[in-house]
C-alpha cells in the first residue's frame, strides 16, 4: 500500500473553498488508527472504534461535553430532540414535547439534581408511590395529580365534621353538633355522649369519634372514653378497650391520619405516659408504650397533626413526635406562649398554632414536617378553641375570649384568609362552648348515613 505524507491540506477547490476530502462509496476514513473513523458505507462515525454500532459510537469511559450556555443563549429556532447544558439553571435540558403544556418546550434532564428521590416509605419526605414525574421547566418533581395516590396523599376528603363536649361557666356538655363544610352550617344533634367533659381530647376514625378523659366535670381527671358514631349520628355504648391506661385531666392528643394501621397518641394531663390508641381496631395499648412525653403538667397540652409528625406545646415544653419511630423530638422553633391556645391542622403541609397565652391575639403558620414558623397571622383574641380540620378550610367552632362563646370563623388553607361566620355556622344547643373536641368526617363515613357528599371537595 502506498502512502503520501503532507503537512496540511489547504484546498482542493482552487483556493476559493474549504478543504475537502471525498471517499468512494464503500470506503472509510481512519484517523490515528481509529481515534476517528468514518464508515461511509453505513454513514456511521466511530470514536476510538473502527466498528461503529450507531450513527455516532463513542468507545470511551470518561464523558462527553455538550453545548453549554445560559437560558438567554438557547437556540432561537430549536429542533425537537435538542439537548444542552443550561449554565443559568446549572442543569441539563432538552427540547421535547410536554404533555402538561401540550407543546414542545425546554425542560430539565436528569443530572446532578435531576430526578428527585423516590421512596415507598409513607413516613419518608421522599414518599412517592404511584406518583408521576413532572417538570415545571426548571425542576423535576413527583406529583400525585393524575396518578393513583395512596397513603397520606389519599387522605379523606373531609366534607363535614362534629364537635362535642366542652363547657361554659364550669358546666360541661354532652352535646354534639354537626358542621357541613359545603354550606358552613352547624346543626345541634342533642346530648349524644354518655358523659360530659371539657379540657379533654379525642381521636377518630372513618366511623367513630372518641372523647378521652370524660369525667362529668370541667376540670377533673379520668381514663374514661366516650364514643359517638358519626355514621348514625348517635352515642355508642362504652367499651373498656377504649379507656386510657392512666387518668388524665387537661390532656392532649394527635393522630397519624393514615388509616391502614394509624394510631392516635394521648399525653399530658398530669401524667407523662404516652398512650397509644389504635384507630383501626379501636383498642388502647396496654403494653410497649411509646416513650413518655417531656411534660406531665396539667395545663392543656393540645396537639396538631402532620404527615410525618405530631406537635404540641405546654408551658416551657415544645415537642414533636415521629410517627415512624414513635419517638419524641424537640420543637426548637415553636411559637411562644402556653398550651391553652390550640392547633388547627391541615392535610396540605402546614398547621396553625397559637402564639401567646389564653385570651390573646396572634397565631403562627407552621410547616408540619419541620416545625418552622412560616408566617404570623391574627385570628383575633381567643383560646381554648374548638378547631375542626377540613380539606380546603378549617373551622373554629367556639372559643374563649374572656368568656366561653359559640363564635365561629373559617380559615382558607391556601390563602390563610379568615372569614367570620354568622349564626347558621355556630354550634347550637347551649349558650357557649370552649375546650371541646372536634372530628372530621368524609364520604367514607357516610356509607351508613344520609350525608353522602360523593368525592367533591367543598369550596372554601
Amino acid at each position: 500500500m502506498s502512502q503520501i505524507n503532507v503537512d496540511k491540506i489547504v484546498s482542493l477547490t482552487g483556493g476559493v473553498g474549504s478543504p475537502e476530502i471525498q471517499l468512494e462509496s464503500g470506503g472509510g476514513f481512519k484517523f490515528d488508527n481509529g481515534t476517528l473513523y468514518i464508515d461511509s458505507a453505513n454513514n456511521e462515525i466511530g470514536i476510538n472504534t473502527t466498528t461503529p454500532r450507531a450513527s455516532l459510537d463513542i468507545a470511551a469511559t470518561d464523558g462527553m461535553i455538550v453545548p453549554v450556555g445560559t437560558t438567554a443563549e438557547r437556540p432561537t429556532t430549536p429542533i425537537e430532540g435538542t439537548f444542552r447544558y443550561n449554565s443559568t439553571d446549572r442543569t441539563f435540558e432538552g427540547y421535547s414535547y410536554s404533555e402538561d403544556a401540550g407543546a414542545v418546550q425546554w425542560g430539565p434532564i436528569a443530572g446532578a439534581g435531576g430526578v428527585p428521590a423516590q421512596s415507598a416509605d409513607r413516613y419518608s419526605t421522599d414518599y412517592s408511590v404511584s406518583a408521576v414525574l413532572k417538570s415545571d421547566g426548571t425542576e423535576t418533581y413527583w406529583s400525585f395529580d393524575g396518578g393513583n395516590p395512596s397513603g397520606w396523599s389519599y387522605a379523606r376528603i373531609w366534607t363535614h365534621g362534629y364537635v362535642g363536649g366542652g363547657y361554659r361557666s364550669s358546666s360541661p356538655w354532652r352535646n354534639v353538633n354537626r358542621t357541613v363544610h359545603s354550606t358552613d352550617t352547624s346543626t345541634d344533634l342533642g346530648d349524644q355522649l354518655d358523659r360530659s367533659g371539657a379540657y379533654m381530647s379525642g381521636s377518630w376514625n372513618d366511623i367513630n369519634h372518641f372523647f378521652h378523659s370524660m369525667e362529668n366535670t370541667f376540670r377533673g381527671a379520668s381514663n374514661y372514653t366516650s364514643g359517638f358514631n358519626m355514621a348514625t349520628e348517635s352515642g355508642i355504648a362504652h367499651q373498656n378497650a377504649w379507656d386510657m391506661t392512666v387518668n388524665r385531666a387537661s390532656m392532649g392528643s394527635f393522630q397519624d391520619h393514615v388509616f391502614a394501621g394509624g394510631y392516635s397518641y394521648l399525653y399530658g394531663g398530669s401524667n407523662a405516659r404516652t398512650d397509644r390508641f389504635n384507630i383501626t381496631n379501636e383498642v388502647m395499648s396496654t403494653s410497649n408504650f411509646p416513650p413518655n412525653c417531656g411534660d406531665s403538667g396539667e395545663d392543656p397540652t393540645w396537639g396538631g397533626h402532620g404527615r410525618l409528625r405530631g406537635w404540641y406545646k405546654r408551658g416551657n415544653t415544645r415537642q414533636g413526635f415521629e410517627w415512624k419511630t414513635e419517638s419524641w423530638v424537640t420543637w426548637a422553633t415553636a411559637p411562644g406562649g402556653d398550651g391553652w391556645k390550640k392547633i388547627l391542622s391541615s392535610m396540605i403541609g402546614h398547621f396553625y398554632c397559637g402564639r401567646g397565652n389564653n385570651n390573646q391575639n396572634n397565631n403562627s403558620k407552621i410547616d408540619d414536617v419541620t416545625g418552622v414558623n412560616l408566617s404570623n397571622i391574627d385570628f383575633g383574641r381567643m383560646g381554648e378553641e374548638n378547631f375542626q380540620m377540613g380539606t380546603r378550610k378549617g373551622y373554629c367552632l367556639g372559643n374563649y375570649n374572656g368568656q366561653q362563646n359559640n363564635n365561629t370563623f373559617k380559615v382558607n388553607y391556601a390563602t390563610d384568609g379568615v372569614t367570620n361566620l354568622g349564626a347558621t355556622a355556630q354550634p347550637k344547643g347551649h349558650s357557649g362552648m370552649s375546650s371541646a373536641h372536634c372530628s372530621s368526617a368524609s364520604s367514607a363515613t357516610s356509607a351508613l348515613a344520609t350525608y353522602d357528599y360523593g368525592t367533591n371537595i367543598p369550596n372554601f
